[in-house]
């Protein structure tokens, strides 16, 4: 089971005793007088498609690094930042666009890096690039 299942199932009870019954049953009232009468199908469809963004991240950690994975992560929060701001007019710190120009320069920075080393490394018949096993000691003989 999930963590997140298993955490739903273990904090239920106590967020319900904490908080009651009552309070419970006014916000889902009030969550629904707000969004729509179909509050229950966006509930739903969000977590169906935040579990299918789950699968797709651990499918997309077999086929890349975990920094290129991190890497890409990072963009990814980039651009939904940068859209909120586009579409919903968000207002801007100064510090926070710092923040995200460090965040795309530096992302920039590590795939220029990357596209040159792969240059410099020798690849297979098929344009693969022969990657050195870290696991291996180097055939360099020690003095």
């Amino acid at each position: 089971m999930p963590a997140r299942m298993l955490s739903l199932l273990i904090l239920t009870p106590f967020a319900i005793a904490v908080e009651g019954p009552q309070m419970w049953a006014a916000g889902w009232q009030k969550a629904i007088s707000r969004i729509s009468p179909h509050f229950v199908w966006w509930v739903t469809a969000q977590g169906v498609i935040y579990h299918l963004y789950n699968q797709v991240s651990y499918m997309s950690l077999d086929e890349i690094s975990p920094l290129a994975f991190s890497t890409i992560n990072t963009m990814k929060r980039i651009s939904v930042i940068v859209s909120s701001i586009i579409i919903f007019h968000t207002p801007v710190q100064p510090i926070n666009a710092l923040g995200a120009a460090i965040a795309i320069l530096v992302t920039f920075l590590y795939f220029q890096a990357k596209q040159r080393l792969l240059h410099l490394l020798p690849s297979t018949m098929d344009g693969r690039q022969i990657l050195p096993d870290p696991r291996k000691r180097s055939n360099i003989s020690e003095p």
